[in-house]
């Protein structure tokens, strides 16, 4: 496969940063927005604060969706993941079939993409942490090397998909037991996505405040149940380990779902603590994942009175 265009699908604080270290290594980018209908093809300055004293720039070629022309490269879906099923039935209405690569946080939101009938779907598992600081301003942190491994489709083009989007800000690598990654991240965004909403701190409370990450725990412990029951092989060491790695290296920062509660925004809840949930359920024989669900469902009515608070 030659060098690909690669069309980030979605404007948030992971796309802009994603678009930005790759036009600043001279990649073909382009950031599509999926939540508007009305961009037509236009050049946006984007910054991305990487520290206190470190801004990164670029220009960068932005278009919706709906005015996008063709799409035969790479596309990294980093919207919202309830944005996916839309995303998916339009692109397939262009009659685009691109190498999709889902960059989103939960469990089983690649599906829209593999029931919709794409040829390869890639997932991405992200170490990174971004805030949005304005329209097109950026604060990140890198956390790790984040793996792509395939999720339907021809593993081929695999490698030189990851060798495309290899940058200086964000590394990736590839990883044949994706699904492992899948559910050590999601288990831990279901500690990060739940409990620091709804106490509206910051991502590193559970290295302050040892009650609150033997709550994080005890949340760890309910879902590694379900994972197992799934036949996957994760020690709750190595995911407390990660998460206290990701807590320290995005301390004072906010995460997504709490930014999304502040902006009166839907929330990805459902697909972290409530599919978590949903799954353990339907398990034979199910297992019980209450104080998982219980806060899931906490944050899913409070970003819902937040967002009735903004019609009235």
């Amino acid at each position: 496969m030659s060098e690909s265009e690669v069309f980030i699908l979605g404007g948030g604080a992971i796309g802009l940063t994603l678009a930005t270290y790759l036009m600043r290594d001279g990649k073909q980018v382009a950031l599509v927005r999926t939540s508007s209908h009305e961009i037509s093809e236009q050049i946006v300055d984007v910054s991305i604060e990487i520290d206190s004293d470190q801004t990164i720039t670029a220009a960068v070629k932005m278009v919706s969706l709906s005015q996008l022309e063709k799409l035969d490269g790479i596309a990294v879906v980093t919207a919202k993941s309830y944005a996916n099923q839309g995303i998916a039935k339009m692109l397939k209405a262009k009659h685009f079939d691109p190498i999709i690569i889902v960059m989103q946080n939960g469990i089983n939101v690649e599906q829209a993409f593999v029931e919709a009938g794409f040829s390869n779907v890639y997932r991405c598992v992200l170490y990174a942490t971004a805030q949005k600081v304005s329209e097109f301003v950026c604060s990140y942190r890198k956390v790790a090397s984040s793996p792509i491994g395939l999720i339907h489709g021809d593993s081929g083009q695999l490698e030189q998909t990851v060798a495309t989007l290899n940058n200086q800000g964000l590394t990736f690598h590839v990883q044949p037991e994706i699904q492992n990654d899948i559910w050590k991240k999601a288990i831990i965004n279901a500690v990060f996505n739940s409990v620091c909403p709804l106490l509206e701190v910051d991502n590193g409370i559970f290295l302050r405040d040892e009650t609150i990450a033997s709550l994080a725990r005890e949340i760890v412990q309910e879902c590694l149940q379900v994972s197992t029951q799934l036949g996957l092989k994760l020690e709750e060491e190595t995911v407390m380990a990660q998460l206290f790695a990701i807590s320290q290296r995005s301390n004072g920062q906010l995460i997504s779902t709490l930014q999304d509660i502040n902006n009166k925004r839907r929330t990805e809840i459902e697909s972290l603590n409530l599919e978590i949930g949903r799954i353990a359920q339907n398990l034979v024989p199910p297992v019980s994942v209450t104080k998982t669900k219980l806060l899931g469902e906490m944050v899913w009515h409070k970003s819902r009175l937040h967002r009735l608070e903004q019609q009235t």
